[in-house]
């Protein structure tokens, strides 16, 4: 009772696709610290991180990656979002300020040892 394998074609050619499914690499130590109840938050942030470095993305949608990178942490209180959701509201355009930007970097730096301003390449 033999079975015709099944043939599965993929197109590994775009490597950018590949690094942003497969996340960014996050240190066992790192992921184990942050306690968090939400099992997928950690998966999510680096799949948010490898989109945010490899997806051609103008300031808005890089913006609106590190917002829920940053709900995601719970850098934000719901004032905090009030107030991005009141900028939307009034430009017509999302964006985070330089602070609020600021704030997920050094989180991200200082929680997950990840800085978005240097190409991972150069790190390992």
């Amino acid at each position: 009772m033999s079975q015709d394998p099944k043939i599965v074609r993929l197109n590994i050619l775009d490597t950018d696709y590949a690094k942003m499914a497969a996340g960014e690499r996050i240190s066992e130590e790192r992921r184990q610290r942050l306690a968090w109840g939400e099992t997928g938050a950690i998966d999510r942030i680096s799949k948010q991180i490898a989109r945010y470095r490899y997806d051609d993305l103008d300031q808005e949608g890089r913006d609106d990656l590190l917002c829920s990178m940053g709900m995601t942490a719970g850098l934000f209180t719901l004032a905090d979002m009030e107030e991005i959701n009141d900028r939307l509201r009034q430009t017509g355009s999302f964006y985070l300020t330089a602070s609020e930007r600021q704030q997920i970097m050094n989180w991200l730096r200082d929680e997950l040892a990840v800085d978005l301003e240097t190409n991972p390449e150069e790190i390992w």
